[in-house]
């Protein structure tokens, strides 16, 4: 299957598909964002977070009010119902496991275009509560763009589906203020102890927080 990679997504149905996941967030009542004024409100910039459920994707997309470009795994492109959608939202595809030039320039451009590029360290999802390395990728894209990253932690959603059913936690996202990986120089070495910095700053924020609550909407800056 042919994938469109630089495809920039209907920004009118990414808006209306998060008109209507904030109410259901907010329905849930036990979640809880700290920093949201941390995402800028224009210029480019790579969003990277833990992934510890399927949910998050929507957290990252309720808690940003701009669009955000998911880089995603390029299996799910094929699927009968969700690729489409995905792709419509503005989802970049990317063969997991491998080093995916196409993915990666595609990443760049919009980038250099003033968007948002919103990806998972790991890489994959893991149901566990502290996040595992994360892939050199995250600093290449920082070093090649000279856009910031905001460092996201996902806290709690690993609690969500256990032992074969549905639980209802407490869930935190806490978003981080903008860093540059002292480490994204050029080189798979450097790109690797950037790649560790952003994590580090993503468990530094797992112990932050702001405690049990009810959704907060995103705070704009004054």
């Amino acid at each position: 299957m042919q994938l469109t990679l630089r495809a920039r997504g209907d920004p009118w149905l990414y808006a209306v598909a998060r008109v209507l996941l904030v109410p259901l967030v907010y329905a849930y009542g036990r979640v809880c964002v700290e920093g949201a004024e941390n995402l800028p409100e224009s210029g480019p910039a790579i969003v990277v977070a833990n992934h510890p459920s399927d949910v998050d994707p929507i957290l990252l997309g309720v808690v940003a009010s701009r669009q955000l470009h998911f880089l995603a795994d390029v299996v799910q492109f094929r699927r009968g119902f969700v690729g489409p959608v995905i792709r419509k939202l503005g989802a970049i595809p990317v063969h997991k496991g491998a080093a995916d030039r196409a993915a990666l320039r595609a990443a760049l451009d919009l980038l250099a275009r003033g968007e948002l590029v919103a990806l998972f360290g790991e890489g994959d999802l893991y149901r566990r509560p502290r996040p595992v390395g994360f892939r050199p990728g995250v600093a290449f894209l920082a070093a090649r763009s000279g856009a910031p990253v905001i460092p996201v932690a996902i806290v709690g959603a690993d609690r969500l589906w256990r032992g074969g059913r549905l639980h209802w936690p407490q869930l935190r996202v806490v978003v981080g203020e903008p860093m540059h990986p002292d480490g994204a120089g050029r080189g798979r070495g450097a790109y690797e102890r950037g790649a560790a910095e952003v994590r580090e700053a993503v468990l530094r924020l797992q112990d932050e927080g702001c405690g049990p609550g009810r959704f907060r909407p995103v705070h704009r800056r004054r």
